[in-house]
């Protein structure tokens, strides 16, 4: 007999990332030959089940099932599944997600030990781009406890119930229980099943367990599954409504208090409902299907879970936007999302106690008018003497709580204070463009400077974001994620004089490239321009090392034709900032590129990253949850006061004001945009 069973449905999945998941199967501590192991292949495409039947031909322990029903929901295949299962536990494990390698066996124990129907544990996520969000749970349980188990007459609902609580993936379930109990997934509720599923067995079981610290669960957050796609068709989003409706009616029923759980499903159908193309008749229908919800709404107490910002947002957004059909874009708390206001008042919230925070009132800032008025436009002046401050002396929380980490160097040697919140969206943004691929990294890394009185390093942009990415991302986060041309320690122990030699050397020797990448295409310019200047050095050099390499080599050179495509057979495309100023730079570029899809990448600043590129070959961008606040400064106006994004005129270029994480509060940038479009969650922009 098995000692667990795993239901797994599978829907036109990545093969590389469902290996991941097969992987993680046949590493269970517990043994994979103890696993009884039940893919279900869901409405797919035809040619995946010769796949996976050829995938598990001497596993024994593996059952392949095809479902085919056209509905698109995980919950029915899951009840297939369930029809074949022998072991006593059940999990549920998504086919492009995993399981830590010990997480079958602890559980196992710990349903054995505490004899519990459903063991709960944590998930760590993964997202597979950092625009996404990341639905993951923070809990309210004490999480120096290793166990905590209950009976029904001592159940903690408040903690059972708050947050994203729901996720069938991180449980373990008895079987014997469900099938007592006719626990299955409803076939009226296929927008987010798991909801109903868990509540159905958390309140039916006698006894449950949970795990704080325990961290069983990979979490691939893939843009393309349904709680993340915003638009929906008309039938999908009737669908999502009635299924909130059910999930809410069947808690309330059960004496649960569901106010949490309708205010985050709420905000999802708001998001839906905004960005689908809706007719007002059915606008007005779903309004009526809202309204006995949003009628029963309580403003939510701040908590580790709900910031002081969303527990007002939750609050208001669903409530102004779903009972408005005739114009649902007219809720003051929507204009308020739109123009950044949770950003900003996060910023300003955690920096109240600072010298700047009690000098300009934050905590006297509830709204954006608040803000304007209470707090000056600034400039680099206005803050010279406080980052000397810090950097010399050493003083803390003169302009932000956290600790500055570095001072990035702008183009006019100013230090420009960079705390670690600061900095992280440019690494994600960084990291999303390595991940995956076989890259030609063209940048220059300083030796890292003396450091600061407050432990700081000054550099440059480009050199900080090399650094922490090679530590914090590739080194620890694991090399499989990225490859690179040139050797790793190179970045770090290359004299400054030699570094574009060393970047060209390494590059010339690797013909698997298949992505440049740099800060800016004056950067991938100045590497072919150094390639063809020293083209007979850096040839004998690779001779020495690669003959045969050196030949393919010189036969690009004579080819006559672009000399990228030419040196990397595989080369996919080059990720640079090419836009405003760098115009020039890019059309250089382009001499050695020719087509080769060219993306502008990201728009990083020293004081902000303001946006990405939406698609290779186009000069458009659009802006991204980033961490910074922005406001807008009319250039045609003299005197102009700053404005928002929701009142920016299309084609008409405005001046970057940015507030950050880092300490700029209503900073004026030299940083020149051009509006295009304001939608519901980003602004679409062009560089001047």
């Amino acid at each position: 007999m098995y000692k667990v069973s795993v239901v797994t449905p599978f829907h036109n999945v990545d093969m590389g990332m469902f290996q991941k998941c097969a992987d993680s199967m046949r590493s269970q501590s517990i043994g994979f030959e103890n696993i009884e192991w039940i893919i279900v292949v869901h409405n797919c495409e035809p040619h995946y089940l010769p796949l996976l039947t050829e995938m598990f031909k001497d596993d024994k322990n593996v059952v392949i099932k095809e479902l085919n029903d056209g509905i698109r929901s995980p919950g029915m295949p899951r009840n297939h599944g369930m029809l074949f299962v022998t072991g006593p536990y059940v999990g549920f494990l998504d086919a492009d997600d995993s399981y830590t390698p010990n997480c079958l066996e602890v559980v196992c124990h710990e349903m054995a030990e505490t004899k519990s129907q459903v063991v709960t544990f944590r998930r760590e996520y993964e997202l597979e781009t950092e625009s996404l969000h990341p639905h993951t749970e923070t809990v309210m349980w004490n999480q120096t406890e290793w166990r905590i188990v209950m009976d029904r007459d001592n159940y903690q609902y408040d903690k059972m119930f708050s947050g994203l609580w729901p996720f069938t993936t991180s449980r373990l379930f008895d079987v014997a229980f469900l099938r007592e109990h006719d626990i299955k997934y409803s076939k009226e509720v296929l927008w987010v099943e798991d909801v109903w599923y868990t509540a159905a067995c958390l309140l039916q079981a006698d006894r449950v367990c949970y795990l704080p610290q325990f961290i069983g669960y990979h979490y691939f957050i893939n843009g393309g599954s349904i709680i993340q796609n915003s638009k929906k068709s008309v039938d999908d989003l009737y669908e999502c409504f009635k299924s909130a409706g059910i999930i809410l009616d069947y808690l309330t029923s059960q004496g649960v208090d569901a106010n949490d759980t309708a205010q985050t499903l709420f905000r999802l159908l708001t998001r839906y409902y905004l960005a689908s193309d809706l007719s007002v008749e059915d606008r007005r229908a779903m309004s009526e299907m809202a309204r006995p919800y949003l009628e029963k709404f309580r403003r939510m107490e701040p908590s580790k879970i709900h910031s002081p910002e969303e527990c007002y947002m939750s609050y208001h957004l669903s409530r102004e936007v779903l009972t408005n059909p005739e114009n649902p874009t007219d809720s003051p708390a929507l204009k308020e999302a739109v123009n950044g206001w949770l950003v900003m008042m996060e910023i300003l919230r955690n920096n109240i106690t600072t010298d700047y925070g009690r000098r300009y009132h934050f905590d006297q800032i509830e709204t954006l008018a608040d803000y304007q008025r209470l707090m000056p436009m600034t400039d680099y002046e206005n803050y010279q003497r406080l980052i000397d401050l810090q950097a010399n002396i050493g003083e803390n929380e003169i302009l932000t709580i956290a600790p500055t980490r570095h001072y990035l160097v702008n183009s006019k040697g100013q230090r420009v204070p960079c705390t670690e919140s600061h900095l992280r969206p440019y690494m994600e943004a960084f990291a999303t463009t390595m991940k995956g691929h076989h890259n030609l990294l063209a940048a220059l890394v300083e030796p890292r400077s003396k450091q600061t009185n407050d432990g700081c390093s000054v550099e440059s942009l480009e050199s900080v974001m090399v650094k922490v990415y090679m530590w914090h991302y590739h080194y620890a986060r694991g090399k499989c994620r990225a490859e690179f041309s040139m050797p790793d320690d190179l970045f770090f122990k290359t004299e400054p004089e030699n570094e574009m030699r060393t970047i060209c050397r390494y590059a010339l020797l690797d013909s698997d490239v298949d992505q440049i990448v740099a800060l800016n295409t004056q950067r991938v310019a100045d590497l072919f321009d150094y390639i063809t200047t020293h083209r007979d050095e850096l040839i004998a050099e690779l001779r020495e090392a690669d003959s045969q390499r050196a030949d393919e080599v010189e036969k690009a050179f004579a080819s006559g034709q672009p000399l990228a495509k030419t040196l990397w057979p595989k080369l996919e495309r080059i990720v640079a900032f090419g836009a405003g100023e760098y115009y020039e730079a890019t059309a250089h570029m382009k001499q050695f590129t020719g087509e080769i899809p060219h993306n502008n990448g990201y728009y990083y600043t020293e004081e902000t990253i303001y946006g990405r590129a939406v698609a290779d070959d186009s000069d458009l961008f659009e802006t991204f949850p980033s961490g910074s606040f922005h406001e807008y400064l009319p250039q045609e106006e003299h005197n102009a006061a700053t404005i928002f994004s929701t009142n920016a005129k299309s084609g008409e270029p405005y001046q970057l004001v940015v507030t950050n994480s880092a300490g700029l509060y209503r900073y004026v940038t030299d940083h020149i945009v051009c509006i295009q479009e304001t939608q519901m969650d980003k602004v679409l922009f062009t560089i001047y």
